[in-house]
């Protein structure tokens, strides 16, 4: 993902008028005690935390074996109708359905694993091998480790700089709209991705054949038992859409016309529905704020400690940091689009999206 030097001036300018309320050193020294508490569990329970990443990966990779080669069955046989309408339907499901869980493996893969490296930590010959392994399964799905951990990496220790590997402060709509075009997982329509890098590297092209391979498969087994119209459609049209939509989502509302701190920068989805889907599941990034504010802590830590974190705000930081239920996630969306447009207008900005 590119630096945009205008969208930094931006930030700080949007910042600069904006009135916020921080978190007290009080709340933070509170967070962070509970945040060393909750990472001392996790160092004297190393086995206990390999089992449950193990046991992620297994649910995602057998979760999609059944989406894939058992759900089209469920749908299309009881009612015995193949028409178009009914193919549509079923392959709108499975291909959807597909393509979530392989989001969910990737942000999985990619933060967890190849950024953070805490699916398995690699500690020992048998934890390093599967700690290779964790953190290229993001490849199934086209994700490229490592790009992904070094801009991530750089995105914490350089948090709102010019050198944030992710900068997410303020993005120009434009950005985002563009990756609503056809493929823009693959194709530079915007530079608003993270899970690749722009050029084809040595790097990447594994990552697409791996990814190939891996549907290719699939889809041979779906042709063979549901017929090309279905297949097509599952593999071409709703696998490489919802899940990276999803993803752009994600990061689009993540820290956008936040703080270029650190301690405040971030906001949390928290554990609803929007969390859990946008987010890419619970071990995906639906506490991202939490991640900011103690980033030693494994995926299932972050949720207790968003819950230990919410108990802590007042009510006018609940409204900065948290979503309201149910529709608290459209509301946040239209903000943003709609902030960051009058923003710019006021500020002279040329093309306005």
């Amino acid at each position: 993902m590119n630096t945009h030097p205008e969208e930094l001036v931006l930030a700080h300018a949007y910042c600069l008028n904006q009135p916020f309320e921080e978190l007290s050193q009080q709340q933070m020294n509170r967070i962070m005690d509970r945040g060393r508490a909750l990472h001392k569990w996790y160092k004297t329970h190393k086995m206990l935390h390999c089992a449950i990443g193990a046991a992620v990966i297994a649910f995602l990779l057998c979760a999609d074996y059944m989406v894939l080669l058992r759900m089209p069955r469920l749908i299309l046989e009881p009612a015995g109708d193949h028409s178009w309408v009914a193919i549509l339907f079923a392959s709108a499901v499975v291909g959807s359905l597909h393509s979530y869980l392989m989001y969910s493996l990737v942000v999985y893969s990619l933060h967890e694993g190849a950024a953070h490296k805490a699916i398995f930590p690699p500690e020992g010959p048998l934890s390093r091998l599967a700690h290779a392994i964790a953190s290229n399964l993001c490849r199934l799905a086209a994700g490229e480790p490592d790009f992904y951990s070094q801009h991530h990496m750089a995105h914490h220790a350089r948090f709102g700089t010019e050198d944030d590997g992710e900068f997410l402060n303020f993005v120009v709509p434009r950005r985002y709209w563009m990756t609503f075009l056809p493929l823009a997982a693959f194709i530079n329509f915007s530079d608003f991705v993270i899970h690749r890098p722009p050029t084809y590297t040595r790097s990447r092209l594994a990552s697409a054949f791996l990814s190939s391979a891996y549907n290719l498969v699939y889809g041979y087994f779906l042709y063979r038992a549901f017929g090309l119209a279905f297949t097509l459609l599952t593999m071409l049209v709703f696998l490489p859409h919802v899940g990276f939509h999803l993803d752009r989502l994600r990061q689009f509302t993540e820290h956008n016309l936040m703080p270029l701190d650190n301690r405040n920068g971030s906001r949390s989805f928290g554990v609803g529905f929007w969390g859990l889907l946008v987010g890419g599941g619970p071990w995906g990034s639906p506490c991202h704020w939490e991640h900011h504010l103690v980033a030693s802590l494994p995926w299932y830590q972050q949720l207790l400690l968003h819950r230990f974190v919410v108990g802590l705000l007042t009510p006018r930081q609940r409204k900065q940091f948290l979503i309201e239920p149910v529709i608290g996630f459209p509301k946040l969306w239209w903000h943003l689009i709609q902030d960051t447009r009058s923003f710019l207008r006021q500020s002279g900005s040329a093309r306005v999206p």
